[in-house]
């Protein structure tokens, strides 16, 4: 019975790691910071790959861990970092787009619960061709600048 635990423990914690695929759109390295309680927005990051010949556009997203997930972008403007809403991504064909601190990311609104170090949370972006992609998120520290350290993200 330990070893069967062991064992679903270890599957879990890969396939929370490993890229998500639908139709031609492919999720990799999907991650957020920890947040500090309820009421600050949580940001969620990653990149999108789209595998196919024809464009499609990232038009939502959504999680049980938030009400509402918006795709934002950050801006300089005279030299003061603003952030806005941005919509519908379009993700070229055999192109990608990341979103990454300082550029394109998830903003997640009115969190239901706090983001925690470690663990991690299921998001479905949805997209106009490819529909709905299924991921996992995995939560890394509250100052961090990139995916949290994971040995299970093989690409075969």
């Amino acid at each position: 019975m330990r070893l069967a635990l062991v064992a679903t423990a270890i599957l879990l914690n890969f396939g929370t790691l490993a890229p998500a695929f639908a139709g031609d759109i492919d999720l990799d390295g999907a991650w957020a910071r920890a947040s500090i309680d309820t009421q600050r927005p949580g940001v969620v990051y990653m990149t999108i790959q789209n595998g196919g010949a024809e464009s499609d556009r990232l038009v939502g997203a959504e999680t049980p861990v938030a009400k509402r997930a918006m795709v934002h972008e950050s801006i300089m403007r005279e030299g003061v970092m603003k952030m806005r809403p941005a919509e519908n991504i379009e993700v070229p064909p055999g192109g990608s787009v990341v979103l990454e601190p300082g550029g394109l990311h998830l903003m997640l609104t009115f969190l239901q619960k706090k983001l925690v170090q470690g663990e991690s949370f299921a998001l479905t972006l949805k997209f106009e061709h490819a529909g709905d992609v299924k991921v996992h998120v995995k939560i890394a520290g509250m100052g961090a600048k990139q995916a949290p350290e994971h040995h299970g993200d093989h690409h075969e």
